[in-house]
C-alpha cells in the first residue's frame, strides 16, 4: 500500500488567521480583567446608595476620595460643592454597609497611613445605636483628625494664650501703678483683710460641708442596715395579708349560708307566732267562757240564796229549823 505525500502547510497563508486568533484572545482577556477590575472597586455590579455632610474645610479632598468604616473601603465621595460657610459633600456608600451606619455615626477627614499620606473620609458607627440612614440621609460631621487640624488647633489655642499673657501683663501693670484702683487695693490691708476674712467663710463651709457629710454617711449606714429589715418585715407583713386574704375568699359563702339559715329560722318562727297567736285567741275564748260561766254561777247561787232566805221567813219553816244554823255553814263554806 503506497501512501500520500503530506501536503507542505504555507504559514504566510494562515498568518492573517493567527493574527486574528491572537488579536480575539487579547481582548477578551483585557475586557476579563477590566470587568474585575471595575467590579472590585464597586464602579460596576455594586448597589449603592448616597449620604451627604457639610465640612467646615476640604483640603486634600476631592470627588473620587476613599470612605472607610476602621480601614475598610466602603465608598467614595461623589460630588463637592461650597454651600454657606462650609463645603457640601456627597457620599457613594455600597448598599451591603447600609445597616452599619446610623444618626448616631460621625464622618471626618483623616490619614489612614502617616503623616503625609493622602487623606480619607472615615465613619466612625456606633452599632445597635441610632436609627439606620436611608438614602440622601444626612450623616452628622465630626472633627477632622490629621496634622492639620491639630495644627490649626494648637495655633488657635496659642492665640488665646497669647491674649491672656497680654491681659495678665496689663494687670500686673495696673497693679504696680498706685494711681489705679487695683494698685490701691493692694497697697494697702483692705483687700487681705477682704480675702482673709473670705478664707475663714470658705474654712467655716468647708468644716460644716465635712460634718453634712458625715451625718449623711452615718444616715446612708443607718439606711442600709435598718432598710433590709425594714422590707424584711414589709414582706412578712404582705405574706400575712395574702393568707388572710386568701383565708377570707370562703368567708362570703360561709355568710351567704348562714343568712340563708337565718332566713329559714325567721321562717320557722314566724309559722310558731302564728300558731301561738291561734292558741292565745283560743285561750281568750276559753277565758271568756269561763268568765260567763262564773257569772252564771253566781247567779245562780245568789238566786239559791234569795230563795233560801225566803223560805226561813216563812213561819212553819222557822218553827221546824234547828237551834244551830249548820247548813248556811256548810254552804257559805263550800262556796
Amino acid at each position: 500500500m503506497a501512501f500520500k505525500p503530506l501536503k507542505q502547510i504555507n504559514w504566510m497563508e494562515i498568518s492573517g488567521l493567527l493574527v486574528g486568533i491572537f488579536f480575539t484572545v487579547a481582548v477578551m482577556v483585557f475586557a476579563i480583567v477590566l470587568y474585575a477590575k471595575l467590579f472590585s472597586t464597586g464602579m460596576i455590579g455594586v448597589e449603592e446608595y448616597h449620604l451627604h455632610s457639610n465640612f467646615e474645610k476640604a483640603f486634600g479632598l476631592r470627588p473620587g476620595t476613599r470612605v472607610q468604616i476602621s480601614g475598610v473601603d466602603v465608598g467614595q465621595i461623589g460630588d463637592m460643592e461650597i454651600e454657606g460657610d462650609g463645603v457640601k459633600m456627597e457620599f457613594i456608600i455600597r448598599k451591603q454597609y447600609q445597616n452599619l451606619i446610623t444618626d448616631s455615626a460621625q464622618v471626618f477627614a483623616m490619614r489612614d497611613q502617616n503623616m503625609i499620606s493622602a487623606r480619607i473620609i472615615n465613619i466612625d458607627v456606633r452599632r445597635g445605636k441610632g436609627r439606620v440612614l436611608q438614602d440622601g440621609d444626612f450623616l452628622p460631621p465630626g472633627q477632622a483628625q490629621d496634622i492639620e487640624t491639630v495644627l490649626e488647633t494648637a495655633n488657635e489655642i496659642l492665640g488665646r494664650v497669647n491674649k491672656l499673657i497680654d491681659a495678665a501683663d496689663t494687670l500686673v501693670g495696673m497693679v504696680m501703678d498706685t494711681g489705679t484702683t487695683i494698685g490701691a487695693l493692694f497697697g494697702s490691708r483692705q483687700l487681705y483683710d477682704n480675702l482673709n476674712r473670705q478664707l475663714l467663710r470658705l474654712d467655716d463651709i468647708t468644716f460644716v460641708g465635712k460634718k453634712v457629710l458625715f451625718q449623711t454617711s452615718g444616715l446612708l449606714d443607718t439606711m442600709q442596715l435598718q432598710v433590709p429589715i425594714l422590707l424584711g418585715k414589709v414582706d412578712g407583713i404582705t405574706d400575712n395579708v395574702a393568707e388572710l386574704m386568701t383565708e377570707m375568699k370562703p368567708m362570703p359563702q360561709k355568710v351567704d349560708a348562714l343568712m340563708n339559715n337565718v332566713d329559714g329560722l325567721m321562717g320557722k318562727m314566724d309559722n310558731t307566732f302564728g300558731r301561738v297567736d291561734v292558741l292565745l285567741n283560743q285561750v281568750g275564748v276559753v277565758t271568756a267562757g269561763l268568765s260567763d260561766f262564773m257569772e252564771s254561777t253566781e247567779q245562780t247561787l245568789q238566786n239559791a240564796d234569795d230563795l233560801m232566805a225566803g223560805i226561813s221567813n216563812m213561819w212553819i219553816v222557822r218553827r221546824s229549823m234547828p237551834s244551830k244554823d249548820s247548813v248556811p255553814f256548810m254552804v257559805e263554806t263550800l262556796w
